[in-house]
């Protein structure tokens, strides 16, 4: 689980702080930005995220909705992406923008369309789609956004590379989204993001 005293010390300029906090929340930036937009833009915008709450930090407001604040900023940061590169890829960055549009007004709160989604289908699809993974895959995604180890936490429990636990993570969401509908990838990643261990 996460320690938010590290934000009352990455707020005062602690620098093992922020890295605590970059461990953490890292994988799961990484894996979420990088379900929409490719590997080498969703590095770029993942390092831009940190790198803004480091230079802001006196300004960082400490609460459990922090995670919440990480995953709206790489969402700003792709949208921004997409009306970059509209020009060169218009329908497709077009769909994806709506997408994300969607997704966003979701994780605002609107409760009927989260009503409308059966959580008991929804968990079990979902585990009916791990048992499709690799088992090391399998795991690592467990470990992490079911359990919410870090990278690190997982990395030593497995005993595999860091970056092998991260390349798994990134795996496993691009493959749940390629195999499940809208609505439950957008419960997926509501999911995660209310219990503070996305995506």
């Amino acid at each position: 689980m996460f320690d938010i005293s590290l934000l009352y010390e990455l707020k005062k300029g602690n620098r093992e702080a922020f890295n605590g906090v970059f461990r953490y929340y890292y994988p799961r930036i990484m894996a979420y930005t990088a379900s929409m937009v490719e590997q080498k833009a969703a590095e770029d915008i993942v390092q831009d995220v940190f790198l803004y709450v480091w230079e802001n930090r006196e300004k960082l407001y400490v609460s459990d909705g922090f995670h919440s604040y990480l995953f709206q900023s790489a969402y700003t940061r792709c949208l921004d992406y997409f009306k970059k590169n509209l020009s060169i890829e218009k329908y497709h960055s077009h769909t994806y923008e709506k997408y994300l549009e969607d997704y966003q007004n979701l994780l605002k709160g609107d409760d009927s369309v989260i009503e409308e989604l059966s959580v008991k289908d929804f968990y079990r699809h979902l585990y009916e789609l791990l048992e499709h993974l690799p088992a090391q895959r399998r795991e690592v995604f467990i470990l992490t956004y079911i359990k919410g180890l870090t990278a690190k936490e997982v990395a030593e429990q497995t005993r595999m590379p860091q970056r092998t636990v991260e390349s798994h993570l990134y795996l496993a969401l691009r493959f749940l989204k390629g195999h499940m509908s809208r609505n439950d990838y957008y419960m997926l990643c509501a999911v995660f993001l209310s219990h503070g261990t996305y995506a």
